[in-house]
């Protein structure tokens, strides 16, 4: 009765809730051992209420009145965390384990917040006090161990434990899934077939099994070139048999996507194929998946079959089924079919019907921030910038809480007024949204631009570290990270020697800023250059200047397998465990929707390399930029306070100083693009087709606009729909 009570007091206000709790502990009206229970739901309001002080000691009393119900201690150590004081909550949550020992609750919370805070020997020792306790009361916690056991990279304890799980509790479908995700991420398809087989057979019903057999039959079917699936085939076909009647629509529906991607592989193996005759079975399957799919989902499979159709380039055919879609679609996903059907109209040319479906939807349905994401996209891609940046700013006025519209604009700032633009905005960004990725990976991003004045390898690595922590799913952070990593572990040494080499040479010019600044970047990209097979010594005679810098700088430009540099990274591990689903760079990076986290960054990492081997002399020039920032920087302190130290290269450390010396020196851009009666031959250092738009991402191919009608038909589809999966 009481909770019935205030539950229908709470709806109206949580002040009269409250009144009311109190009114039932002063006048006893229920028992005193469930005293507790109030005081907790009296120290949620509290907390809803944002009156943390009173929260703490409303929940310290609940701990203090029942210590062994594991409630209070959760609640109360969510609180510390959400305040941000993380030893606080270890603390809470330690002394919760002395009286309620094996919790599984209080043990898998405490688990994961010692692995939060870095502390995995903790979490072991915490996970240590289960070997005497019966397995069938602590296993949710013991898979958690051995979660926390894959996070960390060791495999083979995750292994034996997931194994030992499936043998004693063969009934838990998501531990067959946690152990078959484990060996696909590590690149062992045949190993976590073998595991979904073992699942199916204790659960056959267990949908999630099922389409991972898909996944994994497709894959191990496309690597022997086997575009009739047979594997996959039969795999469908047990499918339909044993799994739930209400999921076999979703069978069908993968089968035709999974289908049409083979019929793309054979279509290109086989010049004597079209891909409309191979599309045949896929189209069978979107009927099968139509006249068993839901009805209110059935706009999801004409949209579906729109979209196969647009492979083999029918666009009435793909527009009458998303009419078809848009006339049956719910009120609720009106705006997924006007999306659709505006990339429909971009896809086949006319592009002002496209922005008018979308002017039309801004204004019927102004409250959904896709719509106007979608617009600012369409007018990117057709080269339309001043347009999309004003689009931006007016998505921005209706719906300031979106991290995504946010980063967009920051990038299109870069056409109105260069990075110092983009960092204005970007300040104002992290102020609306500061828990954005999209928006930290940005900041991430103009930090790494080399024509940026802003350019700072630490500057990055902070922004970046913000994007994969706070938005993991967005792949393009850990992208940017692997061009981070590449040039501190490949570029940053080279740029070390460049440093060491051409320093003493204009010694005389420490005086004059600006103009040392100047030699020094010029100087490195002349060094590069020489060093990489063009140039002479002429620049660089004198006794001040050590020849043995050119070959070792040489045999790193030219150096072709880089694995050894990146072998103590831990970035494959953290991009594997986050499983990114999103981002630009990300869908340019994948090719298949089986393509794994690990198979993408190693991918993305090829062409980064080769994007960074192309422009090493402009990275290096833009890093020696930065030392001789930082040692004016330096110098100048070091006058004030009058002390005198060797000036050094310090990769870590910028001052105020150093930032007050990036905005007022000219960025390289500049530099090698000045007069050439003022210098000769600068012209030569820096091609005139070259600009810092080329590296606002890490990916040189994706900066470079191409209209879509310029690109295949292949190409233009994943272009418009490939960054939108219909049924996530």
């Amino acid at each position: 009765e009481f909770y019935r009570q205030f539950r229908l007091k709470e709806r109206s206000s949580i002040k009269e809730a409250e009144e009311y709790a109190l009114r039932t502990l002063k006048y006893g009206t229920i028992p005193e051992k469930t005293h507790w229970r109030v005081y907790l739901e009296l120290a949620d309001l509290a907390k809803r209420s944002n009156k943390f002080e009173d929260a703490r000691k409303l929940y310290s009393h609940v701990c203090e009145l029942q210590p062994y119900a594991n409630q209070g201690w959760l609640e109360f150590s969510k609180l510390e965390e959400e305040c941000g004081h993380m030893n606080r909550c270890a603390t809470i949550l330690h002394e919760g384990l002395t009286y309620c020992k094996i919790s599984e609750n209080l043990l898998t919370r405490a688990i994961k917040h010692e692995e939060k805070m870095n502390n995995r020997t903790r979490a072991r020792e915490l996970l240590a006090r289960l070997k005497h306790v019966g397995i069938e009361k602590v296993w949710r916690t013991v898979l958690e161990g051995a979660l926390l056991e894959a996070r960390a990279g060791n495999h083979l304890m995750a292994r034996r434990v997931l194994k030992y799980l499936m043998h004693h509790v063969p009934w838990y479908g998501p531990l067959y899934l946690e152990a078959y995700r484990l060996e696909r991420d590590l690149g062992r398809p045949v190993d976590a077939l073998s595991i979904v087989e073992k699942g199916l057979k204790a659960i056959p019903r267990y949908g999630p099994l099922w389409f991972g057999a898909f996944r994994l039959c497709e894959t191990l079917d496309f690597n022997d070139k086997n575009y009739d699936l047979p594997r996959t085939i039969r795999m469908f076909e047990r499918a339909t048999n044993s799994i739930s009647r209400e999921l076999v629509w979703k069978v069908h529906l993968d089968a035709s996507q999974i289908l049409e991607r083979a019929a793309l592989a054979l279509a290109a193996s086989n010049p004597g194929m079209t891909v409309d005759k191979a599309l045949h079975d896929c189209r069978k399957r979107v009927a099968m998946t139509a006249l068993s799919c839901p009805s209110n989902l059935s706009w999801k499979v004409w949209l579906a079959g729109g979209r196969m159709e647009l492979s083999a380039g029918n666009v009435e055919t793909a527009r009458s089924l998303f009419l078809r879609a848009h006339k049956v679609v719910p009120e609720k996903g009106r705006i997924a079919t006007l999306l659709e059907c505006a990339r429909l109209e971009e896809f086949a040319g006319d592009v002002d019907l496209a922005r008018s479906i979308l002017c039309k939807s801004r204004k019927e349905v102004n409250t959904d921030w896709k719509v106007w994401l979608e617009s600012v996209l369409l007018e990117t891609r057709d080269g339309e910038h001043v347009r999309a940046l004003d689009l931006a700013k007016q998505a921005l006025d209706k719906h300031s809480g979106t991290g995504r519209l946010w980063a967009c604009l920051v990038q299109l700032r870069y056409v109105e007024g260069g990075e110092t633009a983009q960092y204005s905005s970007l300040k104002h960004a992290l102020r609306s949204v500061p828990k954005s990725g999209e928006v930290w990976c940005e900041g991430g991003r103009i930090h790494l631009n080399p024509f940026s004045t802003l350019f700072s390898l630490s500057e990055a690595r902070r922004h970046l570290f913000f994007a994969t922590r706070f938005t993991p799913q967005y792949g393009d952070g850990f992208l940017e990270t692997l061009r981070l990593e590449i040039l501190e572990r490949w570029v940053l040494p080279m740029a070390s020697c460049v440093w060491e080499a051409i320093q003493p040479l204009f010694a005389d010019q420490v005086d004059d800023l600006e103009r040392w600044i100047s030699s020094l970047v010029v100087a490195s990209v002349k060094l590069v250059r020489m060093a990489s097979g063009g140039g002479s010594y002429e620049d660089f005679e004198g006794p001040s200047f050590d020849k043995s810098v050119v070959p070792s700088l040489r045999a790193q430009l030219e150096a072709t397998n880089l694995d050894e540099l990146f072998e103590s990274s831990n970035l494959e591990l953290r991009c594997a465990n986050a499983d990114p689903n999103y981002g630009s760079m990300w869908f340019k990076c994948r090719q298949a929707p089986t393509d794994t986290a690990r198979v993408v960054l190693r991918r993305a990492r090829w062409q980064i390399t080769t994007d960074v081997r192309d422009n090493a002399h402009i990275y290096i020039a833009a890093t020696i930029r930065r030392c001789g920032l930082m040692a004016a920087a330096k110098q100048e302190i070091d006058q004030v306070n009058k002390t005198v130290n060797k000036t050094k290269i310090d990769r870590n450390t910028t001052t105020p100083k150093t930032e007050d010396f990036a905005i007022k020196i000219p960025s390289i851009e500049t530099i090698l693009k000045s007069d050439v009666h003022e210098v000769p031959d600068r012209t030569v250092l820096l091609e005139s087709t070259v600009s810092g738009f080329h590296f606002a991402s890490g990916l040189v191919v994706l900066n470079e606009h191409k209209l879509l009608k310029d690109m295949p038909l292949l190409e233009r589809k994943k272009a418009l729909f490939g960054s939108d999966a219909l049924f996530s």
